[in-house]
């Protein structure tokens, strides 16, 4: 039991540390207000407003199912918790359904990318 002692001591704080990480990471609109507004929130939706220059980056978040409406695109590299890596090229006009997930983002392009986030909350 006491050779287990700092292996268990070990685990226990990455725990907390991912857990903190992940608790404070969950919301985009307060990860990154500068380029995430909220322009709906109610019990069946909240409605993102956001606008990405090239180089931005947003921490660790998350969201539920979500629809993506495109107004400006551009390319976006998306890293998940377990680091995979997604290139995702928006086109303007284009509608995007994307299932939940658990990312950070950067806008890797030379354009501004500007898009409408719908996502959904209690889906049934």
């Amino acid at each position: 039991m006491f050779n287990r002692l700092p292996f268990l001591v070990l685990s226990l704080f990455c725990f907390a540390i991912f857990t903190a990480v992940t608790l404070n990471a969950q919301d985009v609109s307060k990860v990154s207000p500068k380029n995430y507004k909220v322009i709906l929130d109610n019990d069946k939706v909240q409605v993102l407003d956001n606008i990405s220059n090239p180089g931005d980056k947003t921490a660790m978040h998350s969201h539920p199912d979500y629809l993506i409406y495109v107004f400006e695109g551009g390319t976006v590299k998306s890293t998940t918790q377990d680091g995979k890596t997604e290139t995702l090229v928006f086109k303007k006009g284009q509608t995007i359904w994307r299932n939940a997930t658990t990312h950070a983002t950067e806008n890797v392009g030379k354009t501004k990318i500007h898009l409408l986030l719908v996502e959904l909350k209690n889906p049934k």
